[in-house]
């Protein structure tokens, strides 16, 4: 199935209600060894029609229209060639905000919402004013969520992608927080802040080994940019330049959170630990896996 011929567009396709469409685009997706077929086939036939997907089978027995339909059948025929959902609807919800995502940003992740949390639970029970430097901001996600939910927060969200940051820029404006959200397009070794500036610096660096790239789903090879994925030989690569200007950056008991890889708390520790940081520790995301590793810079 291609995307100049959809299945789904096939003669006596044309009259068909919502409820076969979603049948159909699920079965092609289950044929085509899509995981959670019927869920992808909701969202997409939700955002072909525009309705919610929780609806698709409560409206299941009105009629699609063509254009509708065509749009469905395109739909589903690049999420056969695995490209992501995000991808092809231009957004993703991360927590319940909605961002949009291209191909020069990584796609939000529920992995990531450990360190959000983690992140909001720390500013609310320091009772600090919020000063934040996000390293790696990419579509924004999580600068722009910190933003939303600590009303009081400033943050400083840094990318060396241009295309990323305008990404950003459009994230920050729709959720309504551009006021706090202040972008700069900067390698994070060439930026230059004051020192005992920040109370939080987060990051969620790319921690993937070169060595695995292939190996991995194809949604995440076709749908992200080995930029923001791909660290280098062994994943932990970014994590001592962000814990070198962390140390410099933040104010004492100022505090460093990053994401990690599975299987990378033990160097990402070390990594703390070496650069000065206290009461390091690793905090597991939903699924029990290691996902945030977090210090404290010591107080003068």
């Amino acid at each position: 199935m291609t995307v100049d011929s959809p299945e789904l567009l096939q003669t006596g396709w044309q009259d068909r209600s919502i409820r076969e469409a979603f049948r159909s685009g699920a079965k092609a997706l289950s044929d085509a060894g899509v995981s959670n077929p019927a869920l992808d086939a909701a969202v997409l036939l939700g955002f072909a029609a525009g309705i919610k997907p929780d609806y698709v089978l409560a409206e299941g027995d009105q009629p699609i229209g063509t254009d509708e339909l065509h749009r469905y059948g395109c739909f589903i025929s690049l999420r056969c060639e695995r490209m992501p959902v995000s991808r092809i609807i231009g957004y993703r919800e991360f927590y319940s905000l909605p961002f949009k995502v291209t191909g020069d940003v990584l796609t939000p992740r529920p992995e990531t919402e450990t360190l959000v949390q983690t992140a909001v639970d720390y500013l609310r029970e320091s009772g600090e004013g919020g000063r934040v430097l996000d390293i790696g901001t990419g579509s924004g996600a999580i600068a722009v969520t910190l933003a939303t939910l600590i009303p009081h927060s400033r943050t400083i969200a840094l990318d060396i992608s241009p295309s990323a940051l305008a990404v950003a820029s459009k994230n920050a404006n729709a959720n309504r927080v551009e006021s706090r959200v202040y972008l700069c397009c900067s390698d994070m070794a060439d930026a230059i802040f004051a020192p005992r500036r920040f109370d939080l610096v987060v990051s969620n660096p790319p921690y993937i080994p070169a060595s695995v790239f292939e190996s991995l789903p194809a949604e995440v090879r076709n749908g992200d940019p080995e930029l923001a994925l791909i660290a280098g030989p062994t994943g932990t690569e970014f994590y001592g330049p962000i814990a070198r200007i962390a140390m410099e950056t933040l104010k004492p008991n100022g505090a460093v959170m990053v994401e990690i890889g599975q299987g990378q708390d033990g160097e990402v520790s070390r990594i703390l630990d070496c650069a000065g940081f206290c009461a390091v520790r690793a905090i597991p995301d939903l699924g029990g896996i290691m996902r945030v590793v977090t210090g404290r810079k010591p107080g003068v």
